[in-house]
């Protein structure tokens, strides 16, 4: 049982409260999925500039800055706990070869010209605080709450998901087949950081 929450703005004013309404959102899902939380921003492009959103796992923030300045020439980034987000004007190709080849220890939890994902362990009330998240404006956001299953409580295991760029993926049941469907993914070259069932929906889809 895990809960899931969405929300779309059509009103240019409250914009900058899209991250507020998120939060209470997701707090009142906390009882359905007290594990862990994650959400998804989509906020107004910056022409010519695309973010990775990035957890450091056991990486300091100096750390990273030192390594991904050898492959990126001044990239900008912005810290949220143990997460940042990493923007350059350099396309995702490339930018993923250099993390997943030269910065192994980081996961990638999503990346686009718009979107932001942020996602941990703990109650949802914690996590929405730990990346203040009612500070974020947007256009519009989705959320997960989750109760661990079929899978460990990791950030790993927590959603969203993404599935290409500007995409992510939430999801609220079991796959039953998700285990054969992987070993495919996987010789078709794809990684995954979990058991989750979901990331391999994710994969699936992209």
């Amino acid at each position: 049982m895990c809960g899931i929450v969405g929300i779309y703005l059509k009103t240019k004013k409250y914009e900058k409260q899209l991250g507020k309404f998120l939060s209470g959102m997701l707090d009142g899902m906390a009882t359905r999925g007290p594990d862990s939380a994650g959400f998804a921003i989509y906020s107004k492009e910056k022409k010519g500039f695309y973010k990775y959103s990035i957890c450091l796992n056991n990486l300091t923030q100096d750390q990273f800055k030192k390594k991904i300045s050898k492959f990126i020439k001044k990239p900008k980034i912005n810290i949220f706990s143990d997460h940042i987000v990493l923007e350059t004007k350099e396309k995702p190709k490339k930018v993923l070869g250099i993390l997943n080849n030269n910065l192994n220890e980081v996961s990638i939890v999503g990346y686009g010209k718009s979107i932001n994902i942020f996602k941990q362990t703990g109650n949802p009330k914690d996590v929405v605080k730990k990346f203040k998240l009612s500070s974020f404006s947007g256009t519009h956001g989705i959320g997960h709450t989750r109760m661990a299953t079929e899978s460990a409580i990791t950030t790993q295991g927590s959603h969203p998901y993404s599935t290409a760029e500007d995409e992510c993926l939430v999801h609220n049941g079991s796959l039953s087949n998700h285990n054969n469907v992987r070993r495919v993914l996987i010789k078709d070259g794809q990684k995954f950081n979990s058991e989750n069932d979901t990331e391999v929906a994710a994969g699936y889809i992209s």
